[in-house]
């Protein structure tokens, strides 16, 4: 049952449709064997104070065993001996969802008419992909990090210099003898900037047949001086330096250390999108009002949403003309949108209110048009 991918249009399309005694959970996990346990109640904790919110509402006896019956089922899946970052649970009488991710997920538990899929969307929306290069005068590797899986090495496609010593042609550079007339630590520097640039080669040539586009970020784990020489000799792509000794890491280290940035990453990659909408302003096409949104989003209008995924904004919307009505005992109208849109084709980014300082920005959300609204009337 448990999924290690994530969630397709279709699926958001089904999670997001309206259902009673729904059940979220969003639970920070572990890898580590010794932590399972702990993952696991941490998520059954939840579940928990689920059941005792819908008892209060009165749910029937007959509902809340078919809810424990879908817990069994959570309880007795694999999941718990393969775990990641984070678990996301979708579960009613009638529907069941277990995914597994690597991006840490922040603890939560919603019961509704309506699943919550807030934190979800924003892992499927927001780029969680990235490059590693751990780098010494011993060696380097370079990693990959998806959404769906963390830091693995990358099999490397070319033939290149192992260490300092090989892109050198030297068999040391420790000892302070004589080089082809380079002494001691200004001949050892010489060498290690000859090395960089050997690297930063082989980084591009490796990274390009795996991102052409050279969107996706890469972590530099390494030590001064090779920090800094690196990133004077590569320029292909956006470096975040991460200083220490890089031998000695470990995959879920690496993994760790790439999640713990990329928000600061997305946040200012996604004020630069508010940014360029804003120009847009003055040809109508920017909609800032959730219903002019939605009418948008539903004639297809809608090339860029930005939205604050935290937000839970309860009401009902028409199929066919997207006409928003607010009722407290509606679904959840956000995710409906965000459906919406994806289904026509446009771009999603979630983000928290305060991550987005464009002056323009109501921390709700903001679109971006292919056209202005008044075509979608015609």
């Amino acid at each position: 049952m448990a999924r290690y991918d994530l969630p397709t249009l279709d699926d958001l399309r089904e999670l997001g449709t309206r259902r009673d005694n729904a059940i979220t959970i969003y639970a920070e996990t572990s890898p580590a064997p010794d932590a399972r346990e702990g993952s696991y109640l941490n998520a059954k904790s939840a579940f928990d104070r689920a059941i005792r919110e819908l008892r209060e509402e009165g749910i029937r006896h007959a509902t809340e065993t078919a809810l424990r019956d879908q817990w069994e089922k959570v309880r007795t899946d694999e999941a718990w001996t393969r775990l990641s970052s984070s678990v996301a649970i979708f579960l009613s009488p009638d529907q069941l969802q277990l995914f597994v991710l690597p991006n840490r997920l922040e603890n939560q538990m919603q019961t509704g008419g309506h699943f919550d899929l807030g934190q979800i969307v924003r892992a499927v929306t927001t780029p969680q992909s990235a490059f590693a290069l751990t780098l010494s005068a011993n060696g380097w590797n370079l990693w990959q990090a998806t959404p769906t899986t963390v830091a693995t090495e990358l099999e490397l496609q070319g033939d290149h210099s192992t260490d300092v010593a090989d892109a050198t042609n030297r068999a040391t550079i420790r000892d302070r003898g004589h080089v082809r007339r380079l002494v001691g630590d200004e001949g050892k520097k010489v060498l290690l900037e000859q090395y960089a640039n050997r690297v930063a080669e082989a980084v591009s040539a490796e990274l390009a047949l795996v991102d052409r586009s050279g969107e996706r970020p890469l972590f530099l784990f390494a030590t001064d001086p090779l920090l800094d020489m690196f990133q004077a000799a590569y320029t292909d792509r956006t470096v975040v330096p991460v200083p220490g000794a890089p031998d000695e890491l470990r995959a879920d280290e690496i993994d760790t250390a790439i999640r713990a940035e990329l928000p600061a990453l997305n946040a200012a990659q996604n004020n630069a999108v508010v940014a360029r909408l804003s120009d847009g302003v003055n040809r109508g096409l920017v909609a800032t009002d959730l219903a002019e949104i939605s009418k948008a989003a539903s004639a297809g209008a809608v090339a860029t949403l930005v939205y604050d995924f935290t937000r839970d904004i309860p009401g009902d919307i028409d199929s066919e003309t997207g006409e928003l009505t607010y009722d407290d005992n509606g679904y959840d109208v956000m995710s409906s949108i965000v459906v919406t849109v994806l289904d026509r084709g446009g771009e999603v980014i979630a983000v928290r209110a305060d991550e987005i300082d464009s002056p323009l920005w109501n921390d709700t959300a903001i679109a971006g048009l292919r056209f202005p609204l008044i075509d979608t009337a015609q």
